[in-house]
């Protein structure tokens, strides 16, 4: 053995092997950043390091066998012991080795201390800025990373529709939402939802990149591919640090058999991020006709671009299929919910929501939404406070509802709720960094709390990620603060990008300004812009320039019902947040509190942030 040893030390195939390990571990490190960089595929990394480890006994064998002479590479055994040069090329090779530590150390720093660290947050635009700065949606919300590295997360991508019939590719996406949905039910689990994981459908990006975008531990993705009535499903778990497989599997199944394919793949992915819950989420099957499912489908696709009409055409379709089928009438009730803001009369929207979801409930009592739904919709023992409970159910079960949040936080602030608001707006942000009507929710309840700055970045982001609704919000708040060059820049952008007119921005807010003129101005102006302007209402612009009893005026027109759906509540909402303008300050803010019933809910589920009540009597701000 010693000889062995004296001999390999003397063939310098020690020295060798360790120069070989370092320049391997080298480019290993500098293909997993390469390689990804250029979209290769991950059996491209894989093959290269497994041939950079292949080479290492190679390189052994070689430097055991020969050697190299000032004549050439000869085999060990025909060179003469007085002519061999190995102590010469041991020397050589120490230094070459000091030389690849040196690098390999240079890399190890930057790469841990350099690039990865924590880029400096973007910085926020404040009302004074002369124009929104631009921010990278990703980066915008701070968040502790040890937090993060503690809690197990995981984001569901839209998995890729490989069939030839491209009007699949709603299948393929309601697969992906039903695991996500399978998944976020799981206490342990941190579950992105699904507007921020579907950004990235159709994108060729890096999945570790779209992991740290994410804030996720965890990336799964896969492919569908349906033909007739059988269905092949693979899917494939990353680790977003190492950007290594975790777990990935293939499923062939037939149609009717797709709802336990849907249990079992997020079992096993369960199993893979070793969460540990005693048993494996699963459901029921809610339906057996594979044309309903198909048809719900696409009614919540229609849903998640607003578009109520589509939605309820779909889930009266599943419906007649099916009559049993629970989901699809919560569809249609949620389809109604969007209606009743925009596209029919609301009280008629509202009947027939409550409708819809008293028909789900008795398919299936333990639908949680379709009993918020089901509580904001009835009239007999109707209470606000009865409502929010509700969707808070919602939201405790699962904090990447969309909907359900959205709602909860739209109740909490008109209600005056504005701290709570936020922790769950911050909550629904974190959850769905991608989502524009999250950053929007935010951005009220920033509003609300007196975070003037840090709103306005929220809207820009909102803006940024593709929803126009939110720089009329900002241009909103920029007014109310008097900034109105700014206000007025961004409304006629907004207004050019709509192809609507543009020219009586600047005449209205010159106007409305002037302490002596200005409601009058209003009270010509505004009417005729209803007209004149696609989806204008002007009852906001006179909260914006503090004509505040003109204000109350308008939304005691229109009527406030405590257990009716008027166009009414959007104006308070908005007022309620705007505190700045005095609304919940004035002398007629108690008189719509109690006609909205707040008074009730407040005695029941306790004060809000901006009332007391002081011997008997509430008085707010």
């Amino acid at each position: 053995m010693a000889q062995l040893f004296e001999n390999l030390k003397r063939r310098n195939v020690f020295r060798v092997g360790a120069a070989y390990a370092i320049v391997g571990w080298l480019l290993v490190e500098v293909a997993s950043v390469l390689l990804p960089a250029f979209h290769a595929p991950e059996w491209v990394f894989q093959a290269f390091a497994i041939l950079v480890a292949l080479g290492f006994p190679i390189t052994l064998v070689m430097a055991w066998a020969f050697e190299i002479t000032p004549e050439g590479i000869k085999r060990d055994q025909g060179v003469d012991a007085a002519d061999s040069v190995r102590p010469v090329t041991g020397r050589k090779l120490d230094f070459a080795i000091i030389g690849l530590l040196v690098v390999a150390l240079g890399y190890t720093v930057i790469d841990g201390y350099v690039l990865d660290a924590e880029p400096e947050p973007p910085r926020m635009a404040t009302a004074e800025s002369t124009a929104p700065e631009p921010t990278r949606a990703n980066t915008a919300i701070a968040r502790e990373k040890s937090d993060a590295a503690q809690e197990k997360s995981i984001a569901v991508l839209p998995f890729v529709n490989m069939s030839s019939d491209p009007e699949q590719e709603y299948f393929s996406d309601g697969l992906s939402e039903e695991i996500l949905n399978l998944l976020a039910k799981v206490p342990q689990l941190k579950v992105t939802a699904r507007t921020s994981s579907f950004a990235f459908k159709g994108k060729n990006e890096d999945v570790r990149s779209i992991g740290k975008a994410l804030n996720v531990n965890a990336v799964l993705e896969g492919s569908v591919r349906k033909s007739g009535e059988r269905v092949r499903i693979t899917a494939q778990l990353i680790d977003v640090a190492s950007g290594t497989h975790l777990w990935s599997e293939s499923y062939d199944r037939i149609l009717t058999d797709i709802f336990a394919v849907q249990d079992s793949v997020a079992s096993e992915i369960l199993d893979a991020l070793q969460v540990h819950v005693g048993v494996a989420p699963t459901r029921g099957r809610p339906t057996e006709n594979p044309e309903a499912y198909s048809l719900a489908l696409k009614a919540k696709a229609a849903l998640g671009v607003f578009d109520g009409k589509a939605a309820r055409s779909y889930s009266l379709k599943a419906i007649e299929l099916d009559p049993g089928y629970a989901q699809a009438h919560e569809l249609l009730a949620f389809s109604y919910w969007y209606l009743g803001s925009g596209g029919m009369d609301p009280a008629e929207a509202r009947a027939l929501m409550f409708d819809a979801a008293d028909k789900a409930l008795a398919i299936d009592p333990g639908l949680l939404f379709a009993r918020a739904l089901w509580e904001s919709g009835k009239k007999e023992d109707y209470t606000f406070h009865k409502e929010i409970q509700a969707f808070e159910r919602v939201v405790a079960e699962d904090p990447s509802h969309a909907e359900a949040t959205d709602a909860l936080v739209y109740n909490l602030l008109i209600a005056g709720y504005f701290e709570e608001a936020l922790a769950i707006a911050e909550r629904f942000v974190e959850l769905d960094p991608l989502s524009a009507s999250a950053h929007v929710d935010l951005a009220r309840a920033q509003i609300s709390n007196g975070r003037t700055s840090e709103a306005v970045a929220s809207f820009e982001i909102s803006a940024q990620l593709g929803l126009s609704y939110a720089s009329y919000l900002l241009g909103n708040l920029l007014l109310l603060v008097e900034q109105d060059e700014i206000a007025i820049s961004l409304i006629e952008s907004l207004m050019r990008e709509k192809s609507q007119p543009t020219e009586w921005v600047r005449k209205l807010v010159v106007g409305a300004r002037d302490p002596e003129t200005g409601q009058a101005h209003l009270d010509r102006l505004l009417p005729q812009l209803e007209i004149d302007v696609v989806g204008f209402n002007g009852d906001f612009y006179y909260l914006a320039f503090k004509y505040l009893d003109r204000f109350f005026e308008k939304i005691f027109e229109i009527g406030i019902y405590g257990d009716e759906w008027t166009s009414a509540e959007d104006p308070i909402m908005e007022a309620t947040i705007f505190r700045q303008s005095g609304f919940t300050a004035h002398s007629r803010y108690l008189k719509v509190a109690e006609a909205q019933d707040y008074f009730e809910l407040w005695d029941e589920r306790g004060a809000p942030d901006h009332c007391e009540k002081l011997d008997g009597q509430w008085t707010c701000e």
